[in-house]
């Protein structure tokens, strides 16, 4: 079995594993807002509580806000609140962040932190944040941050940084044991991507046979050349005659009176059972 076997065969245990072992710790209600009536909700609300771990009114607007900018981004004005509703687009929202401080959980309980050095050299890396090759600086940083909608303190930005280093280091621990070889990962690449094109003509042997001709000695030379496959097999041909018992005794005698009749001997023949004498 190879290791993309392996993979196949435990790939639900490695996506619910998180949920499993959190599952216990996941107690968590869906305010007013999430159908349409609480609008008004604080930030510092609480839509969902995972492990010890909140998800605030303001997390999931932010959240939400961002979602919804990159479908008005994909699909332009086609896009609308009403048109995600239908979608269930803030349950899945929601989903999602539930299975992050799910996550966030199992590794407060495995004991996977992330340095405030980790957090800084990440947001150093961003694209957003460079110019030039180089980190923008705190103010532009900061102003960046403020035109967001919802606009993001510095800290909110940087907690959801550390949270999503958190959720990579966990998941990097749950599958670092995993390897797939070269040679695996090619002959999956070709199960899954190759394929064959093909183009079928159907036509029968009877159109083409007068376009063909073969002289006796055309016919002589392939038949030597070919006797294994003209060899008929052995067969052998049985007739049998099934007699009963009681019978044999009588039809033997048949037998031979036929066959005195036909020698023209006069002799009779002994009594064939001696044991009724």
């Amino acid at each position: 079995m190879t290791m993309l076997d392996r993979m196949r065969r435990h790939r639900n245990w490695l996506k619910w594993s998180l949920g499993l072992v959190c599952l216990a710790f996941v107690i968590f209600y869906i305010p007013d807002f999430l159908r349409g009536t609480g609008a008004d909700a604080a930030s510092g609300d609480t839509v969902a509580r995972v492990g010890g771990h909140d998800i605030t009114a303001g997390e999931f607007r932010r959240t939400y806000q961002a979602q919804l900018q990159a479908y008005r981004s994909a699909y332009g004005g086609q896009m609308n609140d009403q048109l995600l509703k239908q979608l269930g687009i803030e349950q899945q929202i929601l989903q999602q962040m539930v299975d992050e401080r799910a996550a966030l959980a199992e590794a407060d309980r495995v004991g996977i932190t992330v340095s405030d050095e980790e957090v800084r050299q990440r947001i150093f890396s961003m694209p957003a944040f460079q110019e030039n090759g180089a980190f923008i600086g705190e103010a532009r940083y900061n102003q960046l941050l403020r035109m967001q909608r919802p606009p993001m303190s510095a800290q909110e930005f940087e907690d959801s940084v550390r949270r999503g280093l958190t959720v990579e280091k966990l998941r990097a621990a749950l599958t670092d044991w995993l390897s797939v070889a070269d040679n695996e990962l090619e002959q999956e690449y070709r199960r899954r991507n190759d394929k064959v094109k093909l183009a079928v003509v159907s036509f029968t042997a009877d159109s083409f046979r007068p376009q063909v001709s073969a002289s006796d000695a055309d016919v002589a030379t392939y038949f030597e050349a070919h006797k294994a496959d003209f060899k008929i097999p052995e067969k052998r041909k049985i007739r049998y005659l099934l007699i009963a018992g009681g019978r044999r005794a009588h039809l033997q005698q048949q037998h031979r009176a036929v066959h005195d009749a036909r020698t023209g001997a006069r002799q009779p023949h002994p009594p064939q059972d001696r044991r009724q004498r």
